[in-house]
């Protein structure tokens, strides 16, 4: 309390009595601060715990043992100075519940370092896969000798022209059939198979399932094989059927390419003495049919399968339609729970018990990521890839995919008004023949056939095919695409999975894929079986980079670039010209004539629904 005695004010008489007052005080004051500096500051060490005491006395006190001055105005300056840096390391009030001392760690860095990236470490399965090869050259695995294979499917093959197995077949078929040699109740493994277009996927599945399911006791569905679309599903159920003659087994196409009663006819009957049985043992479809005879078809049962195969099963990852893997789960769940309601303890039980599912994995660009193939549940797989992959990998390296040898890849880069003279010039100066030509929307592909149909002036023959066609068309184009009597065919998207096209020399892109898996796919529809092939890119300026970008994400090289001399463009132009002026009239004649017919077919619905009700009223007045 000394301090504010110094400055109380006495009155304007008496100054000489408080200069001799001050002085009185600073000399107490300094002496106070010497005694209280020798004792605690001058040998105190900072302590690694803060202590916080009870009583704000203390905080006081402290106050007045830093202060260290020689004259008046100094001594107030450091007194202030030593206050306001007390009272911000040092809190002002303490809670009253804390009675007894609080002592804490002295905690925290300023210098923060950057986190070290960690690299994915994949699963032993998918690091060291099975390595296929991908030269379809030199076939060296002979179908005659192959002691694995059944004399039935030898005899089929060879009636198909096949001598020699291709490598993902060589490797993947005695696979799977010695899987199923093992005892019951040894479970076969799994496996995921990755290989390029036209590698010969589909027989790598297709015999070997033939040939376990091959017996004469009765009908049940087996095997299961999902695809993404009609056409593709169309397509193995052709295979299927070929090869399961003189085998006794039965095959079904589900796909909404027929009506749903008409299918149900077709796998199932009822009979008096036993209720629903099966007519069939292999069932392809498609994933969305699928959940509809599981929901709708009566006896459908899956309680005996044994082989569920998922062809193109990125994209059915991708796209799960109508969440089928759920439904066809709980279906198999329900089923074995009703079947095992009332377990009986016997030798047939204990000897026999229900065999597992055995999941097949096949796709040109199946992606190895553990999180994605986490759904799948797959049991102890097992993986054969054509692709490298390491143990450690990253985003970047993680989506390799192949191409086949056999097939040349190559790109031009020109203006928006030389994309059509460009693809022209293609067609009909450089012979291109057997040519897909692919762009981004079906309305493109429509104006872009017309446009080629009306400036090759019946040189050439060009169809189109996307999802505005209906499937008996888009079957018939592709059914004259093979015989030859249609050259060119500008398709979408829906067109590069899978689909087998026999002799198919040229692939184009009239429009630039939107990400790897559909490059890898489009250019995969040439060059398929160890024939030869070629694929070229038609880009834009502004597209090249991304285009680069694509290649690298897919762990491709860059290509070839293809040069076109501009004066052969400059004389094709005025054609162009010509036939773009008829294009835009033939597109605007259609869309009038489109419009003509919504509005007669509304005006016929609206007079059917007066007559009814003119009809109805008469009735009711009657």
């Amino acid at each position: 309390m000394d301090l504010f005695i110094i400055n109380r004010y006495t009155g304007a008489n008496e100054e000489t009595d408080v200069l001799d007052q001050e002085t009185l005080h600073l000399k107490r004051l300094k002496q106070k601060i010497e005694e209280r500096k020798k004792k605690h500051i001058l040998n105190k060490k900072i302590p690694d715990t803060i202590t916080l005491k009870e009583q704000d006395v203390s905080v006081k006190s402290e106050s007045t043992e830093i202060i260290s001055s020689h004259n008046e105005k100094d001594d107030l300056e450091t007194i202030n100075e030593n206050k306001e840096t007390l009272t911000t390391h040092v809190p002002s009030k303490i809670s009253k519940t804390d009675k007894h001392k609080n002592e804490f760690q002295v905690l925290g860095n300023t210098d923060f370092e950057k986190k070290a990236k960690i690299e994915r470490v994949l699963p032993f399965w998918l690091s060291h896969a099975y390595s296929v090869s991908k030269d379809l050259q030199s076939l060296t695995c002979s179908i005659e000798t192959q002691k694995w294979l059944d004399s039935t499917l030898k005899t089929t093959l060879m009636k198909e022209g096949l001598k020699h197995l291709f490598p993902v077949q060589e490797q993947v078929i005695p696979f799977i059939i010695n899987e199923h040699k093992l005892p019951e109740p040894f479970r076969p493994h799994d496996i995921c198979v990755s290989a390029p277009t036209g590698s010969g996927k589909t027989l790598s599945f297709v015999l070997p399932i033939i040939q376990v399911l091959m017996n004469p006791l009765g009908h049940h569905i087996r095997a299961l094989i999902v695809l993404p679309v009609q056409e593709l599903a169309a397509q193995v159920a052709k295979v299927f059927k070929k090869y399961c003659t003189n085998t006794g087994l039965r095959v079904a196409l589900l796909s909404g390419s027929t009506p749903l009663h008409k299918e149900q006819q077709q796998i199932m009957r009822y009979t008096e003495t036993l209720g629903w049985i099966s007519e069939t043992d292999i069932i392809v479809c498609t994933a969305g049919r699928l959940v509809e005879h599981l929901q709708n078809t009566e006896g459908f049962s899956l309680k005996h399968l044994k082989f569920l195969v998922i062809d193109e099963a990125d994209r059915i990852m991708d796209n799960v339609q109508n969440d089928w893997l759920y439904h066809m789960d709980k279906h198999i769940k329900i089923e074995s729970d009703i079947s095992n309601k009332i377990p009986h303890l016997n030798w047939n039980n204990i000897t026999s018990p229900k065999s597992s599912i055995h999941k097949l994995l096949f796709s040109a660009t199946l992606s190895p990521d553990p999180e994605l193939l986490e759904q799948w549940g797959l049991y102890q797989p097992k993986l054969f890839s054509s692709a490298p992959i390491n143990d450690f990998t990253d985003e970047n390296t993680i989506k390799k995919y192949t191409t086949p040898d056999e097939l040349e890849e190559q790109y031009i880069i020109c203006t928006a008004e030389e994309k059509p003279l460009i693809l022209y010039h293609f067609l009909s100066n450089q012979k291109w023949d057997k040519t897909l030509c692919f762009t981004n929307s079906s309305q493109s592909a429509h104006r872009l056939a017309v446009l080629l149909d009306i400036w090759g002036k019946g040189n050439l023959k060009v169809a189109e095919l996307s999802a505005a066609l209906d499937r008996t068309h888009r079957e018939q184009v592709l059914k004259k695409f093979k015989q030859s009597e249609i050259d060119v065919i500008i398709s979408t998207d829906a067109l590069a999975r899978g689909i087998d096209i026999p002799d198919c020399n040229y692939v184009i892109s009239y429009d630039p894929p939107r990400n790897i898996k559909t490059y890898v796919h489009r250019i995969g529809r040439t060059g398929r079986a160890g024939r030869k092939g070629n694929a070229c890119t038609i880009l834009l300026h502004n597209q090249l980079h991304m285009f680069k970008e694509i290649l690298q994400s897919g762990g491709k090289t860059e290509i070839p670039k293809l040069e076109v001399n501009k004066e052969i463009l400059n004389q094709l132009f005025e054609g162009y010209e010509n036939a773009i002026q008829d294009t835009k009239n033939t597109i605007n004649n259609e869309i009038s004539t489109k419009v003509k017919k919504s509005i007669e077919l509304k005006r016929a619905a609206k007079t059917k629904s007066r007559k009814r009700k003119h009809n109805d009223s008469k009735m009711t007045n009657a």
